[in-house]
């Protein structure tokens, strides 16, 4: 059974992801960003079984583990204090604030993490090629670089090390000169890939005239539904986020965390935004089991 959001029209997979970004920015409640990061680690974990989440796993635990406890003691604003330290007080307020910004950091970067998976080179053209041709490239180019780099850095250091050059074994001196001799490498493949790649566009006169997409997307009725809802829905955050709903008050005092109706109806929206792929792959995995139903029914009856 294949990905069913990766099935998806590139302008609804990309207004998804533009909303996902927003809210993360928007709203600084602790609900709103812990349900968004919950559910985020859940869509993840439907496109690939997590395989590209665990590999990012330790970095954003290391990196709100810092942010949670070393911004109490660097920022000494608020007015419940916990307990001094050096001269400095140390506050619920500062400590809520390093919270708050690393779930916020922690949401846009599972959301990068998922864009990288399902909006892909193609698709991402498809949407800005036909205002923006060599931006949209660029930036594609600029998404795709950091992983690129990394998979031929650990196949350089595969070969390198069948040849007696390593950078985890040896003295400091011997381990640095392989780390050069390895970035060389890594340097130089990427210098020549780009040079052949510009050639080759040129050649094929990229952004010259109007740029015909590889694969035709169309815009399916289902799919045009399901803009206007992500739509009206980010509206709903934006407008209630504008009133002050979803939003709560850390400096200088900290104010109240109760959640009033209309916030609960905010927070619902964000949800329903947030989990759009798992809605999108639980309608895939319903209809793939009646399906199998339907088949082994029909079987069943034909063997009687």
């Amino acid at each position: 059974m294949s990905n069913g959001l990766e099935r998806m029209h590139p302008f609804v997979l990309f207004l998804y992801y533009v909303a996902v970004g927003v809210l993360a920015m928007y709203f600084n409640h602790p609900l709103f960003l812990g349900v968004g990061c919950i559910v985020l680690i859940l869509v993840n974990l439907t496109h690939d079984n997590g395989k590209a989440l665990k590999k990012w796993i330790p970095m954003l635990s290391v990196m709100c583990a810092v942010i949670i406890l070393v911004n109490p003691f660097i920022n000494s604003r608020g007015t419940h204090i916990f307990f001094y330290f050096r001269g400095k007080q140390v506050t619920l307020e500062a400590t809520l604030y390093g919270a708050v910004l690393s779930m916020s950091l922690v949401l846009i970067l599972l959301m990068f993490i998922s864009f990288n998976l399902i909006l892909n080179g193609n698709k991402f053209l498809f949407v800005f090629s036909r205002f923006l041709p060599r931006t949209a490239f660029l930036t594609m180019l600029a998404i795709r670089f950091v992983p690129l780099l990394n998979r031929r850095l650990d196949e350089i250091a595969d070969v390198q090390r069948v040849k007696g050059l390593s950078i985890k074994t040896g003295t400091i001196r011997q381990r640095a000169k392989s780390g050069m001799v390895i970035l060389q490498v890594l340097l130089t493949w990427s210098l020549e890939e780009a040079i052949e790649t510009s050639d080759s566009m040129k050649a094929r006169g990229y952004g010259i005239g109007k740029r015909s997409p590889y694969i035709p997307y169309r815009l399916a009725r289902q799919e045009v539904g399901w803009l206007v809802t992500l739509a009206v829905l980010l509206l709903i955050c934006l407008v209630g986020g504008l009133l002050g709903y979803g939003k709560i008050i850390i400096y200088p005092q900290l104010g109240t965390l109760q959640l009033y109706p209309i916030d609960w109806i905010v927070f619902i929206s964000m949800l329903v935004i947030m989990a759009f792929p798992l809605l999108i792959e639980g309608r895939e995995l319903l209809k793939w089991n009646y399906s199998l139903w339907k088949t082994s029914h029909s079987n069943s009856r034909t063997r009687t």
